[in-house]
């Protein structure tokens, strides 16, 4: 059962895993996830053994409108919504996979990535919420699994932007866009994304685990990859600090938001999780491909 199949994440989920699963998947119009009694029979009704939940607030920016609010709609479907979710799995007796994300930590980490055992602290509103579902996850009792995933980008079009996306939107126009030269992210392709997802869900995997890239890169060599493999100008892309950069948006962002996929890696293997440039391999011929099947013969 995916909750939360329209988003960026959910959608790739769908398209990916239909072939050989079967998944339900309702839409909003179907299941408020909002709603305790309807999520209850909802999933009181179905067969599924397990539950990957992707519903959730995902503008960062608009989410600060809400801060400290207990009662608003982002701390209700990023902290209370999936605790109650938890709670159903646990007692229906499925297995919960939530996805949260590395802006949980405060991105003061220089020298290392995250490991699922550090200690955390949210610097935005919406991370706060998401960290508030974590714990209401974990602290249920139920058999669920916590995937933090970072920045996750796709060929494919969605309504939801990603970086990847936009770079090849602002360079294909001939836009200059600004990189950050000093910010350490591991950024993972959604496909990856995906099956990293599916093997925790084969696995029935417990506890936190991290889903990101397997190595670091920083916004402004992860734009200029793009600009390079896609035959574009990589001088329109402006190196910036996170100093300058960071206090045009309204949401506090972590500088450092990387993450360690060590225990991803101990447990499934090299074969998912890749480089960044492996993965900008993999997604400039997926772009490439796209082109040609689009363009008039």
């Amino acid at each position: 059962m995916v909750l939360g199949g329209s988003g960026l994440v959910g959608s790739r989920v769908l398209e990916l895993c239909a072939d050989d699963l079967e998944l339900i998947a309702p839409t909003h119009a179907q299941l408020d996830v909002l709603d305790d009694d309807a999520l209850a029979a909802f999933l009181a009704n179905t067969p599924a053994p397990v539950v990957l939940n992707l519903a959730a607030w995902a503008d960062v920016d608009g989410a600060e409108r809400e801060r400290g609010d207990r009662e608003g709609r982002v701390f209700a479907l990023n902290a209370r919504y999936p605790a109650r979710l938890a709670s159903l799995c646990g007692e229906l007796g499925k297995h919960l996979v939530h996805v949260s994300t590395d802006y949980v930590f405060d991105g003061a980490s220089l020298d290392r990535p995250y490991r699922e055992t550090d200690p955390i602290g949210p610097l935005c509103w919406y991370a706060e919420t998401k960290l508030g579902g974590e714990r209401g996850v974990l602290g249920s009792g139920a058999p669920a699994c916590v995937a933090r995933i970072e920045m996750p980008f796709s060929a494919h079009q969605h309504p939801k932007q990603d970086l990847a996306r936009l770079c090849l939107a602002r360079l294909g126009r001939g836009e200059p866009m600004v990189g950050v030269v000093d910010q350490r992210i591991t950024p993972v392709l959604l496909d990856d994304g995906v099956r990293a997802l599916r093997q925790l869900i084969e696995a029935r995997f417990t506890g936190v685990v991290h889903v990101a890239a397997a190595d670091w890169t920083t916004p402004y060599l992860f734009t200029r990859s793009i600009a390079g493999r896609l035959g574009l100008n990589a001088d329109l892309v402006e190196p910036e600090s996170f100093a300058n950069f960071a206090p045009k948006r309204p949401a506090r962002r972590p500088q450092h938001s990387w993450l360690d996929v060590a225990l991803f890696q101990e447990l499934f293997g090299r074969a998912v999780l890749r480089s960044p440039e492996a993965e900008l391999d993999a997604w400039a011929e997926q772009v490439l491909a796209t082109s040609r099947r689009s363009s008039p013969t």
